[in-house]
């Protein structure tokens, strides 16, 4: 169960999907899921071009990553720990970069009211058309179309690790970089993809 009607997969749009490997087990989310029963050598041979073999493809990545114990929390939180990760993370973002402009890729309700809440300049962006126009705390959530833009006026971008399964993570990075902005990775998604490239990750409740 989560807090809220306001999340992806409350509303039916994203669902969780989980694969195992041995004793390692990870989670995506994503709006086209697969089940059944790949081998590795199958999964490396995956078209990434679609998103449901990238989400086969990401989230075996981070089953076997976690198997061989070079990532941890690939499991997603429930209940109230959205809500209390909310309120860790604008805690954690003013002990590592101070009250910074921040731009919040994906509308993650909690997320979004607990930085709006504390930090002076937030900026937050979206590609659910129901979510575009939301009013929190004051601040709008904007088209995911405004990130480029956006990042010329931020520090620190909080990107979903679900960008990494619809694909748009890596020119949110070049952007980032572009711009000097700092990335961080949030959510059990990107948990592998995160570890690899070297990105710091926030997630804190995840299993």
């Amino acid at each position: 169960m989560l807090p809220s009607s306001e999340y992806a997969i409350a509303k039916g749009k994203e669902v969780i999907m989980e694969c195992c490997f041995e004793h390692g087990r990870a989670h995506v989310f994503t709006a086209k899921p697969f089940s059944g029963v790949l081998k590795i050598s199958e999964v490396l041979n995956l078209n990434l071009n679609s998103i449901v073999n990238r989400s086969i493809f990401y989230c075996s990545l981070n089953a076997l990553m976690r198997y061989l114990g070079l990532i941890d929390r690939t499991v997603h939180c429930k209940g109230r720990e959205p809500e209390l990760c909310g309120e860790k993370l604008v805690k954690w973002v003013l002990e590592e970069y101070g009250n910074v402009p921040v731009l919040l890729v994906g509308y993650q309700p909690a997320f979004a009211k607990s930085l709006t809440r504390v930090l002076s300049e937030v900026y937050i962006t979206d590609m659910d058309s129901e979510n575009i126009g939301k009013i929190v705390n004051g601040v709008k959530v904007l088209s995911d179309k405004e990130n480029v833009q956006l990042m010329r006026k931020v520090r620190v971008a909080l990107i979903t690790g679900s960008s990494l399964i619809n694909s748009t993570l890596w020119y949110l990075i070049e952007e980032a970089k572009r711009n000097n902005v700092e990335t961080v990775i949030y959510g059990v998604s990107a948990a592998g993809a995160a570890k690899i490239l070297g990105l710091r990750r926030f997630c804190v409740f995840g299993k």
